[in-house]
């Protein structure tokens, strides 16, 4: 299952740079990613025998693009990650202004937890067209590619609960660690909890928190910017990202 973008959430980009600058002075407009995804995340729910995502090439000019999906290693070599998932086509060409369907197929290949979600990541890498014969003579000339990185939650048939339901049954509490304080989350759902904002507030005061996703069953330390004591009377204030990119708001006690 695929969802449209949404302001609350943004797409996780890598730069890998094909070709340096040898000489000269390289002046450019910050550059961006021609493809671009129809969701922020995939949903494949257990009884779905596959999904698709459609990939829309917005800049002027035809794209390779490689898919792949991954555990969540960024690195790692495709061709060498063993992952319960086909992606077709793994390669594909998207013309100018055109679009691309792929579909993500499970196989079965390896059993996962069915008492909770399981993460990995879809990856779309564009690869630019070969360089004219005048641009490969242009030293100053900066050939990139781009890889867009979305999650994809396996979710196993007959988990109880909902998704949805999942951030606001988080326990929170504030601990030391490192000498300094922290925020810990527990999560005892089969959900994972992602956040797209996070504050602790105490005294009238707003202190960011650097947020992480919670694993189902699992908890997270968070740092707190500025936090120098333990407050009284504290509590968090959240931003959680649901099932279609976008909010859910809310708060809880420590």
């Amino acid at each position: 299952m695929f969802h449209k973008d949404t302001p609350m959430t943004r797409k996780r980009r890598s730069l890998i740079a094909l070709l340096l600058t040898s000489a000269g002075l390289l002046i450019t407009p910050l550059a961006q990613a021609d493809i671009v995804l129809s969701g922020t995340r995939i949903i494949y729910k257990g009884d779905q025998k596959d999904v698709t995502l459609r990939m829309e090439n917005k800049g002027p000019r035809p794209l390779l693009v490689q898919t792949w999906i991954d555990t969540g290693s960024e690195n790692a070599d495709p061709s060498a990650i063993a992952v319960p998932f086909t992606v077709t086509p793994p390669v594909s060409r998207v013309d100018a202004k055109r679009g691309q369907t792929v579909k993500v197929t499970w196989t079965g290949s390896q059993k996962l937890p069915d008492d909770r979600e399981s993460l990995f990541w879809f990856n779309a890498l564009e690869v630019p067209p070969k360089m004219s014969d005048a641009e490969a003579k242009n030293k100053n000339i900066l050939q990139l590619a781009f890889r867009t990185r979305i999650k994809l939650f396996y979710r196993p048939v007959n988990l109880k609960g909902n998704a949805s339901d999942a951030p606001k049954q988080l326990t929170w509490r504030l601990q030391l660690s490192g000498g300094k304080l922290a925020l810990l989350a527990t999560n005892p759902t089969p959900f994972h909890v992602s956040f797209s904002e996070l504050k602790l507030v105490s005294g009238g005061k707003k202190y960011d928190v650097n947020a992480h996703m919670v694993a189902p069953k699992g908890n997270s330390e968070m740092t707190v910017k500025g936090l120098s004591a333990a407050p009284s009377g504290a509590i968090v204030e959240y931003s959680a990202i649901n099932d279609f990119g976008g909010a859910i708001d809310g708060k809880a006690k420590l």
